[in-house]
């Protein structure tokens, strides 16, 4: 976890006892920084939490045409909340990091780049790869960077596996099991229901396997530096036959380099699990989040043993400070982003294959628009 006093809530990030973190701070001439929308609220309070106080950007103006939803945004962040997306993109910020439901940001990214704004669009980018693309296009167009949301990049413990592997000891990377199950998130901080804009199939593309799912193929394309070739998946609704996606899934996939990839979510699960695995041709990497966080390396001997095990506490919370950091920069310094659009892309391409290889109950090919 974090070096804060408080804990955190392992799935939602909400901050549990302790203080609330440091007070909002405006710092002269620093980035001017936009949050748009509370639907997918996890992320959307965990942005304007983990930016309070930073020296990099300010915080200057929030939107969402909920009332209930805006008066949390401005409660956050003491910033200027708009119910007005135009208005909102025409105030003064320089880029905005769209939090509202899957459904609107494709929405949401054209009318900020066409107002000259850069977009950080949490994940997953938009309800398809087609709509993804309208976004790359538009931003392209308008000459602002448009930069994924992935978190999982900016974690300790991942960057610690990349520069293990990036050494070549281990050898060729060859298969990732990633397991990451969670219990279903309710529909805001004030309401219990779970019918919400993650189980609304006008509103997310995919549930409980995509809620957390995205995070390994990202990874694995970043860690493997594969493609992903082919798919065959399994989606069912286990707990919750009520809605119209699905709570529990897993696909079976082949990568560019011959190896494979199985990637297993849901929505069900008691308690968070994150277990991740990766064979190479000389040794594996191992990540579990419990009983406690752990890495474990096997076949490196110039780490100093056969086997080595890492402790590596922190939270997602923490990543996506780091994320905005990285994002402030690249458009400071007009370099590109560590998650592009492109990277962005490939997932949800990735994505629209695995439910089309549910929904037809056979192995489909994943292929990749020209961009």
């Amino acid at each position: 976890m974090s070096a804060d006093a408080e804990r955190f809530d392992e799935v939602t990030g909400e901050r549990i006892g302790g203080g609330r973190g440091a007070g909002t701070t405006r710092h002269e001439g620093a980035f001017r920084f936009g949050v748009a929308g509370y639907d997918l609220w996890p992320h959307a309070i965990n942005f304007c939490e983990s930016l309070k106080g930073v020296d990099f950007l300010n915080i200057t103006a929030v939107w969402d045409d909920e009332p209930r939803h805006l008066e949390r945004l401005v409660e956050l962040t003491g910033a200027k909340g708009y119910g007005s997306l135009d208005e909102f993109v025409h105030s003064d910020i320089q880029g905005a990091v769209i939090t509202a439901r899957t459904s609107r940001r494709c929405q949401i990214a054209k009318a900020l780049a066409g107002a000259g704004k850069h977009v950080l669009s949490d994940k997953p980018m938009a309800m398809s790869a087609a709509e993804g693309l309208e976004m790359i296009r538009a931003c392209r167009d308008a000459g602002v960077l448009l930069m994924g949301g992935y978190n999982f990049r900016f974690w300790r413990t991942w960057n610690l596996m990349k520069r293990v592997m990036e050494t070549g000891e281990l050898g060729k990377p060859f298969h990732l099991y990633c397991a990451y199950n969670t219990g279903s998130i309710r529909k805001s901080e004030w309401e219990e229901t779970l019918l919400s804009d993650w189980t609304d199939a006008a509103a997310t593309p995919g549930g409980g396997w995509l809620t957390h799912g995205d995070h390994p193929i990202d990874l694995t394309r970043w860690l493997f530096g594969v493609e992903f070739v082919e798919v065959l998946a399994d989606m069912r609704k286990l707990r919750y036959p009520q809605f119209d996606v699905e709570d529990y899934g897993v696909a079976h996939y082949l990568l560019s380099n011959g190896g494979t990839a199985l990637i297993a979510s849901d929505a069900i699960s008691d308690q968070i699990r994150l277990d991740v695995v990766i064979a190479c041709e000389n040794g594996g990497i191992s990540y579990s989040i419990r009983p406690e966080p752990k890495m474990k390396v096997w076949g490196a001997p110039s780490l100093g043993a056969d086997v080595i095990e890492y402790s590596v506490p922190e939270h997602w919370v923490d990543a996506l400070r780091e994320l905005t950091r990285a994002f402030v920069h690249a458009i400071e310094t007009n370099s590109p982003p560590p998650v592009t659009a492109i990277d962005n892309l490939r997932v949800m391409e990735v994505v629209d294959a695995t439910y089309q290889s549910a929904r037809e109950g056979r192995t489909v090919p994943i292929r990749q628009n020209p961009v």
